[in-house]
């Protein structure tokens, strides 16, 4: 069965401790049966830890990853060889355009490497470089509370989110206020002060939607987004509150 926008969602849920303990037991019983499912684990792990590693995580889910998956042996594993990777600042030859399968493969390959010797480790960063060349710009991961939720004064209501060079897309998870209703689906409104876009969510569940908004349609300001739920009839209503935040270099 092929993946949705909503697993890998849901995915991403689960290793940062979101889900609720039904969903994470119902999540499990799909891991022990569904390849895809594990494959994609696997990646979200790696794109996660390098997240980690810039600092791109918000706080509470960076002290939450490190106090989990960080603290296993598995964790640990990927850490190191996230950081030798980072260390290595010698240039490589320009790649050929790897596919998604021979990009998996890299990244299981280099597992058992990163703990070994020094010589080892040149070896390993050689080919975790050529696979991280080929993957397409990064992302930076917030999640945002609605107004309703966040009951601060208005100004400190926006959540800063800096962009570094070669960021390609921003994702933001909306946490859904306890009272409302998931419905079928929803649309996004960007409120940037002059104009306002319609986006679609990239996935949804009973507790948060996913936007995911390219780096060049926010340049530096504030900016809000509103959540508006389309019923199964298709009628709409916005849903409560909204979501603040501010893009700085």
């Amino acid at each position: 069965m092929a993946l949705t926008n909503h697993d890998q969602a849901k995915i991403r849920q689960y290793l940062l401790g979101h889900l609720s303990d039904e969903e994470q037991q119902k999540l499990e019983e799909r891991l022990m049966l569904e390849d895809d499912l594990v494959e994609e684990l696997e990646i979200s792990k790696g794109e996660l830890v390098e997240e980690y590693c810039a600092g791109e995580l918000p706080e509470k889910e960076h002290n939450w990853f490190e106090k989990n998956y960080l603290a296993s042996p598995e964790g640990r594993q990927r850490h190191t060889f996230t950081i030798a990777l980072n260390c290595l600042k010698r240039p490589v030859p320009s790649p050929k355009r790897l596919t998604w399968f021979e990009r998996l493969g890299f990244f299981f390959k280099s597992q058992p490497w990163a703990v070994a010797t020094a010589s080892a480790v040149v070896v390993v960063a050689a080919i975790g470089v050529v696979w991280l060349l080929s993957r397409p710009g990064t992302s930076v991961a917030v999640s945002l509370n609605s107004s309703v939720i966040n009951r601060s004064p208005a100004d400190s209501q926006y959540r800063e989110i800096p962009l570094k060079p070669g960021v390609g897309e921003v994702r933001i998870s909306l946490t859904l206020p306890a009272a409302a209703s998931p419905e079928v689906s929803y649309r996004v409104e960007l409120d940037n002060r002059r104009e306002i876009k319609n986006l679609k969510p990239s996935a949804h569940d009973g507790s948060a939607v996913l936007v995911v908004i390219p780096a060049r349609q926010l340049p530096p300001g504030l900016y809000s987004l509103r959540l508006v739920a389309i019923k199964d009839n298709g009628t709409e209503y916005k849903v409560p509150g909204d979501y603040f935040f501010e893009i700085t270099n």
